[in-house]
């Protein structure tokens, strides 16, 4: 006997897709956020440090960015996983669609931070996960009326 396949939409299966691509920069994010975390711990325990404020303003400031993309990177990586499995079952979708808001909300602090500290080059990089960030969005949206939650 052989199982009658359901057909998956387009917004599905982009959703199966972007999902794995934001479990990648996830996974990106949380390594570029310990790297940096060690960074400023490091600068830190420097002996400069000891005697110049500015040097320990840089590191605390390294560590808080830090902090962020691993944080930013935790919930990309579950934000990714939850859409993977809301793509092949929409009617858990609400999940994905609550932190893809969060996740946009942290992208674009991430992102404004880097311009800020690190100037454009590091901003721009940032501008990657606010555009995956929003197009999950989008995407989620479109499954949520499939599945007319």
């Amino acid at each position: 006997m052989e199982e009658k396949k359901e057909k998956k939409s387009g917004s599905r299966k982009a959703l199966k897709v972007i999902g794995v691509i934001d479990i990648i920069l996830g996974i990106l994010a949380v390594i570029f956020g310990i790297v940096l975390m060690a960074g400023g711990g490091i600068g830190v325990m420097a002996p400069e440090a000891a005697a110049d404020e500015s040097l320990q303003m840089g590191a605390a400031v390294i560590i808080i960015l830090g902090i962020f993309g691993l944080i930013g990177g935790i919930i990309s990586i579950i934000t990714g996983g939850l859409a993977v499995r809301a793509a092949n079952n929409p009617l858990k979708i609400m999940p994905v669609w609550v932190l893809a808001i969060i996740s946009l909300i942290l992208q674009a602090i991430s992102m404004i931070s880097g311009f800020v500290s690190n100037g454009a080059s590091a901003g721009a990089s940032g501008i990657i996960g606010v555009v995956v960030a929003i197009i999950i969005f989008i995407i989620a949206n479109n499954v949520k009326k499939e599945a007319g939650k």
